[in-house]
């Protein structure tokens, strides 16, 4: 695949089915491999409390969308505090610097803002690629949601 296909723009609530679809397609697939089947189900259950949140959160946080043509193969949200929400690449298109060029644009967003560091809770899963963009890990943490346990780690980027 030729990466220059592959367009960043801001997120438009047009966009929130694509994005709810690819997350959960997303954590099953890839995952899978460092969380439990129960762990994978909790993780993507987006009921309509948290549809709400979510449409409400990436409308109000800085939010981008990598597509090829017009369909999105990624998005990343970050608050306007720094805090890096959710970071999420298509099954498919792993490997393809999709990650790398969302990051680079929140980055940039957070520059613009003056921040000095961006902030984020990231799965097992996500650890390593976090640290080649820069982030070292603060502490590990074992988080619950609907009683199932997760271990993420909080990590930081100065910038």
């Amino acid at each position: 695949m030729d990466n220059t296909t592959i367009r960043i723009r801001p997120y438009k609530p047009s966009d929130f089915e694509q994005v709810i679809k690819l997350f959960q397609e997303a954590v099953k697939a890839i995952n899978i491999r460092h969380y439990s089947p129960e762990q994978i189900t909790m993780w993507t259950m987006v009921d309509s409390k948290q549809h709400h949140r979510w449409q409400q959160s990436l409308q109000e946080n800085i939010c981008f969308v990598a597509t090829i043509d017009s369909t999105i193969i990624g998005f990343a949200d970050m608050s306007h505090e720094g805090y890096l929400d959710r970071l999420y690449v298509h099954k498919d298109y792993q490997a393809r610097f999709v990650a790398y060029k969302l990051f680079k644009r929140i980055e940039q967003a957070a520059r613009s803002l003056g921040l000095t560091k961006i902030t984020t809770h990231c799965s097992i899963t996500a650890k390593v690629p976090a640290e080649r963009m820069g982030f070292k890990v603060i502490k590990e943490q074992t988080v619950t949601k609907n009683g199932v346990e997760f271990i993420n780690y909080i990590m930081e980027k100065i910038l």
